[in-house]
């Protein structure tokens, strides 16, 4: 009995193991199949958001005004794609106005090379063509100037050239000053041609590296300048072709501007020179935003004996450029 069972225990314990060394192959066979089995690749593209290629983005530019010596804004929605906000600002600039009664000033052919940012404050490298001088005939204004006054005038166009790069990029959040660089150089002011930004008083002169320029509101158009540019023009006997764009469709009472044409008509003669003032004309300014008061004090010269008056001028914004309603006084002489 003890001999019979040995061999069967034995073929027992044979045929165990070999069944568990079959199934050891089987299981990694099977493994190695399910890591070797090549993966499904998906056809289907992953979606994409739109706003990451393309996005409207709100700027807004400067401009100078057609005729008067300020910046007037132009608010533009354009598409942004693949590009900082500050390069689009100059890029939009350079393309000009979109808007009525504003002008580019640039020297003509400016390009960019690149605009970077470094925290508050924005790198503007432009072409050579920054350099080269103003087509004064394509200013209105500036056309036929006496030669002795075309070097002011080209100074002049610098400032607002630089200002409208400048005032355009420091509306953004965050951003508080622009350095414009040539052809990847940092100029003086003499080369740039940038007399009028150096103050008096500056330790700077006109052979030190012109520095990064904060953002100037004294360039820009105001209710108190639009106000004293017109008051101004009625010293002397006005140009209306000039003037009129700087009224408001309204007048103070209320009713219509009439057409140029008409108007001039109508308008009394008796406005050229019928005020005068010394000192300061403006006592106060009130802008809000679709409206401003600005309050002003005159001599008014068509009555005997001439008076000193104080008077509430209103003005409306419309398409960015703050204008006049025409003074009740100006109604009365009509």
């Amino acid at each position: 009995m003890t001999f019979i069972r040995k061999p069967i225990s034995l073929m027992l314990l044979t045929a165990l193991i070999l069944t568990a060394l079959t199934g050891c192959a089987g299981l990694t066979n099977n493994s190695q199949s399910r890591t070797e089995a090549p993966r499904e690749t998906s056809t289907t593209p992953l979606p994409v958001d739109p706003y990451e290629k393309a996005r409207e983005t709100q700027i807004v530019l400067y401009y100078k005004h057609e005729i008067a010596d300020f910046l007037v804004p132009e608010v533009r929605t354009v598409m942004q794609e693949k590009k900082s906000t500050e390069e689009l600002i100059v890029e939009e600039l350079l393309k000009g106005p979109q808007g009525f009664q504003k002008v580019l000033v640039m020297p003509p052919s400016t390009e960019i090379i690149d605009v970077t940012r470094r925290n508050d404050t924005v790198f503007v490298n432009l072409t050579d063509d920054f350099l080269n001088p103003f087509d004064l005939s394509a200013i209105p204004g500036k056309e036929n100037l006496p030669e002795e006054e075309v070097l002011a005038a080209q100074q002049e166009m610098k400032l607002f050239a630089i200002y409208s790069i400048v005032n355009s990029l420091t509306y953004l959040d965050g951003l508080n000053q622009v350095k414009i660089m040539v052809s990847n150089t940092q100029l003086s002011y003499r080369d740039m041609d940038a007399d009028l930004l150096l103050q008096k008083n500056s330790i700077l002169d006109l052979d030190s590296p012109m520095v990064a320029l904060r953002r100037n509101k004294n360039v820009n158009q105001t209710p108190a300048e639009t106000v004293r540019f017109f008051l101004n023009a009625l010293i002397t006997d006005p140009d209306w072709d000039i003037l009129y764009p700087f009224l408001s469709n309204r007048t103070m009472d209320g009713n219509k501007l009439p057409p140029l044409d008409e108007f001039k008509a109508q308008i009394s003669p008796i406005v050229g020179g019928m005020i005068s003032f010394e000192g300061n004309l403006i006592l106060d300014e009130e802008p809000l935003r679709e409206k401003a008061f600005v309050t002003v004090q005159y001599t008014d010269k068509t009555v005997e004996p001439q008076k000193v008056v104080m008077e509430v001028l209103t003005l409306d914004y419309v398409d960015g450029i703050w204008k006049l309603r025409l003074p009740e006084s100006f109604i009365q002489l009509r």
